[in-house]
């Protein structure tokens, strides 16, 4: 199986989208079809590298198991995603906030989103790999902008504006290893612009000018990773896409965009012998991430927006776990993976409050727990999981990372542990006021029952339940370990 039909796959459902069906019912169905057809290939070809422990590699195309992990991330939430929003388009029909010609605008700029992902997790080719990467930017800012309101227009052009110049930024770090690559080496031609052979050469490389092929590179694709300060974009973006996009964007196309920097890191550390220099830039802007964020959400008024910050604050703490070294790595293989699950899960959870409530205020929400029990009892349950509570897969990851930390930077670590403590009362407190306060003013609109979100977000609940479980085990590290073997220079324990 290659991944010829995944393209395939990926295009029929984005084209089945503006086929003659007359009716939404039928425009969702080919979706979902496509969505799960798309998913079913996606797996095999990302789980092959992840249980053999083996790399597949083409001219065009890698899959290790790195890039699989990714590619079966990628897979679940995109089904996840789909699935969600039949639902959440139907009622945005029925109150006539859109027709027909969105809901199929609406899934062919899923589905291409979804094959840019998908692509720039398997790309060999650089140029492939900043093409993907560019086209997620291109497709998602039409469903930023999908209600074209005042505000959604807005976001989006911010939105592509600073993501697409941080992307240009990065495709000239990427030129210059590549530049590197022909004033160290014998290579040329065609295998400059593969990523096996940039690794496998990387050791010969000019280290000054790999230094300044990595600054461009973490700054410009950092951008799309939402780190701070390039995160400018993040909050608007997420809070005016339509919720199961939200998902998306937070559960994995940030770490898609990681997964890039992350690629050409481990170039500049082989070149430089050591992952101590760029380890630097992790540490500082992983706090920054971390730091910033805590302070906005401790009065942030929005709870779509708390959402977004969230996403910031965990690419904070990847990044942080990341310039630890090796166990780090390790930390924040598990933390990407729990990350994606939770995260999304509550988007999904938030579209459900917005459909109901109609109001993405938290002051404005209020008694979820007693006017919609299954909403509110499984969005706490995912708040919970996404500030590590335990059994929460990110516990695992995050005493793995202070444990890392305090043997590496102790103080850095005291920081950020209280960093952490101001996240966890900011996020509580939004929290407690939309679940537990009683509601006497601006009840929520009816059909309150078991839907399809639900049902969704309960599967990802024990997707996080038995990841939790797997991570605990001897198995589990090991597998992580292998994972960060790809983009750490030294021996994972």
């Amino acid at each position: 199986m290659t991944p010829s039909l995944l393209f395939i796959t990926t295009l029929l459902g984005a084209c089945a989208a503006y086929a003659p069906w007359r009716s939404r019912l039928a425009i969702q169905s080919s979706a979902i079809l496509a969505s799960l057809l798309t998913a079913s290939v996606a797996l095999v070809l990302g789980l092959r590298p992840i249980l053999s422990g083996t790399t597949w590699s083409t001219e065009w195309w890698l899959i290790d198991p790195f890039s699989g992990l990714l590619l079966a991330l990628i897979a679940l939430l995109s089904v996840s995603a789909t699935i969600v929003s039949t639902g959440y388009l139907r009622h945005e029909q029925e109150v006539h906030i859109i027709d027909l010609q969105h809901i199929r605008f609406y899934y062919m700029s899923l589905h291409l989103f979804v094959l840019g992902m998908m692509a720039t997790v398997m790309a060999n080719h650089v140029l492939v790999l900043w093409l993907a990467l560019e086209s997620t930017t291109l497709s998602t800012t039409l469903l930023v902008a999908f209600y074209a309101k005042e505000g959604a227009i807005e976001a989006a052009w911010k939105y592509i504006v600073i993501c697409s110049s941080g992307i240009a930024l990065g495709l000239i770090g990427m030129l210059i290893t590549m530049y590197s690559a022909a004033a160290g080496t014998d290579l040329s031609g065609h295998t400059l612009f593969l990523l096996t052979s940039l690794r496998e050469h990387a050791a010969s490389f000019p280290p000054g000018l790999l230094r300044w092929a990595f600054v461009f590179v973490f700054i410009g694709v950092g951008t799309k990773v939402g780190l701070v300060p390039m995160h400018t974009w993040l909050p608007d973006a997420h809070s005016k896409t339509p919720s199961p996009v939200s998902a998306l964007l937070s559960g994995i196309l940030l770490n898609v965009a990681l997964y890039v920097v992350l690629r050409f890191k481990f170039i500049t550390d082989t070149a430089l012998g050591s992952s101590t220099w760029t380890g630097s830039f992790f540490l500082v802007f992983g706090l920054l991430s971390i730091a910033l964020p805590a302070c906005i959400m401790l009065t942030q008024a929005n709870y779509k927006r708390l959402l977004a910050y969230s996403s910031i604050e965990h690419m904070g703490i990847l990044s942080f776990a990341i310039g630890l070294g090796p166990l780090g790595g390790i930390a924040a293989v598990m933390h990407m993976v729990g990350h994606a699950l939770a995260k999304s899960l509550l988007f999904f959870g938030a579209g459900d409050i917005l459909l109901r409530w109609k109001s993405t205020k938290i002051e404005n929400v209020r008694g979820v727990l007693r006017a919609a029990p299954a909403t509110g009892v499984l969005f706490l349950l995912g708040l919970l999981a996404i500030l590590a509570v335990p059994p929460s897969p990110l516990f695992t990851s995050e005493l793995l990372l202070v444990t890392a930390g305090m043997s590496v930077h102790p103080a850095l670590t005291l920081l950020f542990l209280l960093l952490l403590t101001i996240v966890f009362i900011g996020m509580l407190r939004a929290a407690f006021h939309m679940l537990f306060t009683r509601d006497t003013q601006s009840p929520p609109q009816a059909g309150g029952g078991w839907n399809r979100t639900h049902a969704v977000m309960l599967a990802q609940l024990l997707c996080l339940a038995a990841v939790s479980a797997f991570l605990m085990t001897h198995e589990g590290f090991q597998l992580a370990s292998l994972i960060a073997q790809q983009f750490t220079v030294s021996p994972v324990p």
